[in-house]
This record gives C-alpha cells, structure tokens and sequence, in this order.
C-alpha cells in the first residue's frame, strides 16, 4: 500500500500548482476532515464451532459461540482526512477530485462465549485506507451567504489489510493454536469500489473563502478475506464479510483561487 499512498500524495502536490495557475476563479482547493460513523457492515459473522482442539479435549467438549459483529462494535467512530481540488462549472454546478484517508485505532472486545460462560476476546489490527474519488455537486445558490448542495461521487479505495487475535482470559491454547490465532490474518485488504451521495451548506465567509459541513450516505465493497488460519478450524466462512457503510460529519474549509 506504500506505493498506492506515495501516488496518491504525488498527485495532490501536481494539483496544487494546477489549481493555483487556472484563470478566473474557476478553480478551488479544499481541506475537509471529521467523524464517521458505521452503519453497516460485519467485520465478522456468528458461527458455533466445537473449540476442544484448542485445548486438546475430547472432541465436543468444548462449545464456542461467536456472535456476529459490525464495523461499529469493532471500531466505533472512525476519522476522515481529505484534501479536495474543485472546479465551478457553472454557478450551480462544480466538479470536484479527491484524496482521502479514513481511518481508526485496533478494536478490542468480547466476540463470543466459550463453554458456555467464559469470554471469547478479539483485537482486530487498525483499520486504514486510502482513497482517490470524484464526483459533483449541485449547489442551490441564493443570495443568502448560506447555501446548501448535495453531491454525488465514486472511488477506489485501498485497504490496509487487518489481522486479529482470539483469546479466553487466564486459558493458553495448545500448540499450534496459541501461535496461530495471534494476529492471525483476518482480511488481505486490496482495492475497492466506493460511492455514496452527499449533503450539506456552504456558508460563505470571505469573497476566497468558504466554510461547509456534510453529510450522507456512502458505501464501500467488501475487503478480501484470508482464510488461510481460519481454515484450520473449519471456520473459513467467518470472515466473509468485509462491506461498510457509513455516514460521516465533515466540516469543509474551500480557498478559491
């Protein structure tokens, strides 16, 4: 993902100077970040499987209970970073071209139960991806300084990919359990598609200058999973998930130039 991310920064370093040369005022350059909330989408499903072999019991003496579990119990409000180029149409409609990261720090949490009374915890890695995306908004100008719009855009996005751990409190796993279910791959990650349809109000604060929050719904394909753990104990279904949709809350600071 290195590369993509050296990419991706090289492109928002041409855009700058693009946008500072083109003539008119066509052209602007803008800032956003915020919070993003999920609200859709299993990082993992909620399988029951028989865990003797993690302690080298006889065979179904050991029940696991796994309860399925979203973006939003794993990770809860993620944080969004993206720096916009922009250009004006027309006075109601603009074009716009975007870089963007999202991004938030490993989930830990209760994921199930084992023998019907002891936690089952998993720690997922970080979750991080970097995105290039472009779209438009329709803006409903009046002669207010407040004016609202709504947006539509598509993208790609590559995503880190993310490892988990499963542990049971004071309980060590038999050999090659407890070595393989630390930071056992979970998701390989790669390139999705993404889209979504936005909304929110420009406020106007300076003749350059202009301050806007946002909103909408957005969506993401499924990352892809790795089942190459997971198969050992049967449960290569569980990670056969990976979609997220969110809503963020950005607030937008636009220079015109």
């Amino acid at each position: 993902m290195n590369s993509i991310k050296t990419t991706l920064a090289s492109l928002a370093l041409l855009a700058l100077p693009a946008a500072a040369i083109a003539a008119n005022g066509d052209w602007s350059f803008s800032i956003k970040g915020g919070v993003v909330d999920a609200v859709g989408g299993d990082v993992h499903r909620g399988p029951n499987f028989d865990g003797s072999v993690l302690l080298g019991l006889e065979p179904g003496s050991l029940p696991v209970d796994v309860d399925a579990k979203s973006f939003d119990d794993v990770y809860g409000s993620l944080m969004t970073l993206a720096l916009e180029a922009s250009y004006q149409q027309s006075e109601n409609l603009s074009y716009f071209l975007g870089l963007s990261r999202l991004s938030s720090d490993e989930g830990v949490l209760r994921v199930g139960t084992v023998a019907d009374s002891l936690p089952l915890n998993g720690e997922f890695s970080d979750y991080e991806d970097v995105g290039l995306y472009g779209g438009v908004r329709y803006h409903f100008t009046n002669q207010s300084n407040w004016q609202p719009f709504v947006s539509a855009q598509i993208g790609l996005k590559d995503v880190d990919e993310i490892t988990a751990s499963f542990s049971v409190p004071d309980v060590t796993f038999v050999d090659p359990y407890q070595a393989a279910l630390t930071n056992a791959p979970f998701y390989d990650g790669g390139t999705v598609f993404s889209y979504g349809v936005g909304f929110g109000l420009d406020y106007r604060i300076s003749e350059g200058g202009t301050l806007s929050i946002e909103t909408g719904i957005y969506s993401q394909e499924a990352i892809d999973d790795n089942d190459s753990v997971l198969d050992v104990l049967a449960l290569g279904a569980l990670n056969d998930e990976g979609d997220l949709d969110y809503m963020p809350l950005t607030l937008r600071y636009t220079f015109s130039f």
